[in-house]
């Protein structure tokens, strides 16, 4: 499961941390899932008032976004 540093810090590592879940999957023959939050992040109505957890609607897009690379692990 990849995370990626939220938009709003603003960072020079931001790229490097998001590549080491690739190459650390791709080194080890790994499904990923490149960034778990895709979709929630930064959406205001899928979120707790932190802005940075996901409330139960976003965990429903997590679930779509995670399920169907678990899925080809199953069949």
């Amino acid at each position: 499961m990849g995370m990626e540093i939220p938009a709003f810090i603003h960072s020079p590592v931001a790229a490097s941390f998001r590549e080491v879940y690739r190459t650390l999957a791709s080194a080890n023959q790994l499904s990923l899932v490149p960034f778990f939050l895709d979709g929630v992040a930064a959406k205001p109505h899928l979120n707790l008032p932190d802005r940075l957890h996901p409330n139960a609607e976003g965990y429903k897009v997590i679930a779509d976004n995670v399920w169907p690379v678990i899925k080809k692990l199953l069949v």
